[in-house]
């Protein structure tokens, strides 16, 4: 049995299902650091035991540290999907990582920006208008700020994308493109910025992104993360913000303002909304500290 047909065949199988690009690339090099350890067996022989104490060698960092039960239980689930996946497609008969668990993990709430915070960060990129950049980058903001969509999703949006009030989301994770709402005050920035400074590359690029870098080219993911951490110090924000937590802050907003978890589930593309669900116990936790933490005028 040739292992990279094996492997081939999985990821299509992966592809089909809809699963993103990042999962795949991480349930592939779960997979193959697993087979790896157990190349002396067929994939037929492989057993049950053999999983687990793959698992326990996994389960340690170099320096002899647990590894966190985030990691081992996608490691799990990989694993257990390929050898579901074996057995369906007749390459096994019976798959020996179907008794595998996940441990339950309580999600720590997300970090975010609160409402001052934002205006905070936006104010700053105003007062810099006349750095390099700068507008695109406040473009950049704004739409993640106001949208809550993924900065791989961001990366991929070209100028034919900007649909009047509406978003194209060309690429979106485990779909299909969808249209997405682009409020008023994104649609205007977007709109500065194309006829600003995005105009004056028209002669020099012929990329159709709506982001372009210094040279003209369609933007990466790890140049709109350094971005963000640039704009997010320079405003004086003691947080680990990303882009990825600019969409929890947006996700929050939105809970705080609608108070209706169907909204934003729709608004963030979920397709579980117990995914969701983290936004409203932030919002629940706010109202609380904010109810404790009022001074009554009628208190003796």
């Amino acid at each position: 049995m040739n292992f990279n047909t094996v492997l081939t065949d999985y990821r299509t199988y992966l592809l089909a299902q809809q699963k993103s690009k990042h999962t795949v690339n991480n349930f592939l090099a779960d997979v193959i650091r697993c087979l790896t350890q157990l190349s002396s067996k067929s994939l037929d022989l492989i057993t049950a035991s053999d999983i687990d104490h793959f698992l326990v060698s996994f389960s340690t960092k170099v320096d002899g540290t647990a590894k966190n039960a985030n990691t081992m239980n996608r490691t799990k689930t990989a694993i257990r999907s390929f050898f579901g996946w074996a057995c369906n497609s007749h390459l096994i008969a019976v798959s020996p990582a179907e008794h595998l668990r996940l441990k339950r993990v309580d999600r720590l709430p997300p970090v975010y920006l609160t409402d001052t915070e934002e205006h905070q960060l936006l104010l700053t990129v105003q007062n810099h208008a006349t750095d390099i950049h700068a507008q695109r980058d406040y473009a950049i903001l704004q739409l993640l700020l106001n949208t809550g969509i993924r900065v791989a999703e961001l990366t991929q949006i070209d100028l034919v994308d900007i649909d009047g009030k509406h978003l194209i989301i060309r690429k979106q994770k485990g779909g299909n493109p969808i249209r997405k709402f682009l409020p008023s005050v994104a649609r205007q920035v977007i709109t500065e910025y194309i006829t600003g400074e995005r105009s004056k590359y028209e002669s020099q690029s012929q990329s159709k992104a709506l982001f372009l870098n210094q040279q003209g080219e369609r933007m990466n993911p790890r140049a709109i993360q350094f971005l963000t951490q640039k704009w997010v110090k320079l405003a004086g924000i003691d947080k680990p913000i990303t882009p990825h937590k600019l969409r929890h802050t947006f996700a929050t907003s939105l809970y705080s303002k609608s108070h209706d978890i169907l909204v934003v589930q729709k608004a963030l593309g979920h397709r579980n909304i117990t995914h969701t669900q983290i936004y409203a116990h932030i919002s629940d936790q706010s109202l609380e500290t904010a109810m404790e933490n009022r001074v009554s005028v009628f208190q003796p």
